[in-house]
């Protein structure tokens, strides 16, 4: 099973999201690696962080290969999931992981910017909708950043916008929380933070979009 996230902007989670579901995957005995194409390496960073405070499960991570597609093809015959974590504006390798992948998630916050950036992403993933086995290429937008109240009217609007676009947008979606920061610096999932830095609604938002991932992805992305 392959898991591709990415965006056009950064600053929107990808590798936070990236990280926190190959924790969870781990976490549920799954073997799990994470592919790391971003130049930043923020994923490859918080594996670092995490080997050296000796946290388990460990997660492997490959960083920046040469040719993700290839190393990709690769991995997904080794291990039962990968997790691709895309750099910003990265559109070869996200077009190519993506004709890969069983669920392509595209993280967006409420800014403008990132609202334009993620229609141009999913315009640059439809031309190659006819080359993925599914006839399509499995997409979905994952709201991120957004405000703690589940029903604000801006989280509900932008949500109606991207669905009159014909985006689909995941159910679950992400709030600004604090306890993101402390996951990325500690080398730790959301749901492995001590208790000063664990929020249990952020454990609950991850855990909940981690399910809704496997129930697509069964569900053969309906």
């Amino acid at each position: 099973m392959v898991i591709t996230i990415g965006a056009e902007k950064g600053g929107v989670g990808k590798s936070r999201l990236a990280t926190n579901i190959a924790a969870l995957a781990a976490c549920n005995g799954v073997d799990v690696v994470l592919l790391d194409t971003d130049k930043q390496g923020s994923a490859t960073s918080w594996s670092r962080i995490r080997n050296e405070e000796g946290i388990v499960p460990s997660i492997p991570v490959l960083a920046l290969p040469p040719n993700p597609a290839r190393e990709l093809a690769n991995l997904s015959g080794k291990y039962t999931l990968v997790v691709v974590d895309i750099g910003a504006q990265n559109y070869r390798t996200m077009l190519e992981c993506s004709l890969l992948s069983d669920l392509v998630l595209v993280p967006c916050g409420p800014d403008q910017q990132e609202i334009e950036s993620t229609l141009n992403v999913f315009s640059h993933l439809k031309e190659m909708d006819s080359r993925h086995e599914l006839g399509h290429i499995p997409a979905h937008i994952v709201l991120t950043r957004v405000s703690t109240t589940e029903t604000a009217k801006a989280t509900t609007e932008l949500r109606e916008y991207f669905k009159e676009e014909g985006l689909s947008v995941f159910d679950t979606q992400i709030a600004q929380r604090a306890s993101w920061l402390a996951s990325g610096k500690t080398g730790r999932a959301l749901h492995e933070l001590n208790s000063r830095d664990r929020s249990v609604k952020a454990t609950e938002e991850i855990q909940a979009l981690y399910t809704e991932i496997l129930k697509r992805i069964n569900a053969g992305n309906k």
